[in-house]
């Protein structure tokens, strides 16, 4: 399979996940893997706390639609919306995202994939980006364990910021399908010529629990996931916590 996606491995590494940098930390974590024929109807959202205003009760909420067109290709399509410091929430971008699946889980050492999106971001004086990662996964025993490496550029006439950059982490124990308990590690490093140090950084780890629920009562193939968890900053520039939620019901025509 690996030898089937070299030219397209080389396309999304050279243009090479849909991250929305900003204030609050949380963020999707991708596995690289794609299922066939997948439709998955999502919502993330997030918010912060801190006792500094200007960081506390950030939000963002995603809206999404994606479908698993092949066996190595997935495409989702995002709403956006998000608050700052003395705003209410509302819209703003809309994303068109994709996940390339390299390699067969358990058929190397790691299993490999890639992102890549563009952001449409409509208000203006604001530029769009384009967003791009290397999505890795391992299992060991009964653990799994997956890494993101992303990348994000702003690009356009608006288009200000350099490259920036985040981690992320993701490992949880195999405890049942409706209960997967473990953590997450999100590192923000912004704008990586302007990086500084650790704590002009946003740090954060949490705990993080994940499942899958059958929804017998709809059809055989349908399921709702989740994922949910409180990450605690570890940097000044991080807030002192950020909560996450993220529900997607998935289903098959």
């Amino acid at each position: 399979m690996l030898k089937n996606k070299i030219s397209v491995a080389a396309s999304a590494v050279v243009f090479s996940v849909a991250l929305n940098y900003g204030a609050q930390a949380a963020q999707k974590i991708y596995s690289p893997y794609v299922e066939k024929g997948e439709v998955e109807v999502e919502y993330f959202t997030s918010r912060t706390d801190d006792n500094d205003s200007a960081k506390n009760n950030l939000q963002k909420h995603q809206f999404a639609l994606g479908y698993g067109v092949n066996d190595w290709w997935h495409t989702e399509f995002y709403g956006k919306f998000k608050n700052s410091y003395g705003t209410s929430n509302k819209f703003d971008a809309w994303e068109w995202e994709n996940i390339f699946q390299f390699t067969e889980r358990g058929e190397y050492l790691l299993d490999v994939g890639a992102s890549l999106a563009y952001e449409y971001t409509p208000q203006n004086g604001h530029s769009d980006k384009l967003e791009w990662g290397l999505l890795l996964a391992k299992d060991i025993a009964k653990t799994s364990h997956v890494l993101n490496l992303n990348f994000e550029k702003e690009v356009g006439a608006d288009a200000q910021a350099s490259l920036e950059s985040a981690i992320l982490w993701s490992s949880r124990y195999n405890l049942n399908p409706y209960f997967e308990p473990g953590f997450e590690i999100s590192s923000n490093f912004g704008e990586l010529k302007h990086a500084g140090n650790f704590d002009d950084q946003q740090h954060y780890i949490g705990p993080t629990a994940y499942g899958k629920i059958p929804l017998h009562w709809a059809n055989d193939n349908d399921a709702l996931k989740y994922r949910v968890g409180y990450l605690f900053g570890a940097s000044k520039a991080a807030s002192n916590g950020d909560a996450v939620l993220q529900l997607e019901y998935e289903f098959r025509f």
